[in-house]
């Protein structure tokens, strides 16, 4: 996967993203991206070797409070389907707003570092 636009500008979310899929394949998940009946997208559904489930949307930055909101709408409409799995959200940092408490919150290098969830 290319890591830069063909403008030639770094495209750090899609670099992120990738990251985060690699990860998943290492520690042994099965993954997959999802496309929920109300159109909503959900960049990976995993489960984990011992079973556990996890939607996880990547966001590089929240630049605004609607691009935070659709992401969580977006894991809101998806644990619908999967309400086994737990609601993630991997950023580089902090959200610009409040997150649902059914979404965890993950800074992406600690994640990148740390177990599933």
């Amino acid at each position: 996967m290319t890591l830069f636009e063909r403008s030639g500008k770094a495209n750090v979310g899609h670099a992120l993203e990738t990251a985060v899929l690699h990860e998943l394949q290492r520690r042994g998940a099965q993954v997959n991206y999802v496309r929920t009946p109300a159109g909503f997208e959900v960049d990976f559904y995993a489960r984990a070797p011992d079973g556990k489930e996890a939607l996880i949307q990547v966001c590089a930055e929240q630049d605004s409070p609607d691009t935070l909101a659709r992401e969580v709408r977006a894991l809101q409409d998806a644990a619908n389907i999967w309400p086994n799995a737990s609601l993630q959200l991997i950023t580089f940092n902090q959200p610009k707003g409040v997150l649902p408490p059914e979404i965890q919150l993950y800074i992406a290098s600690d994640w990148l570092l740390g177990a599933m969830g």
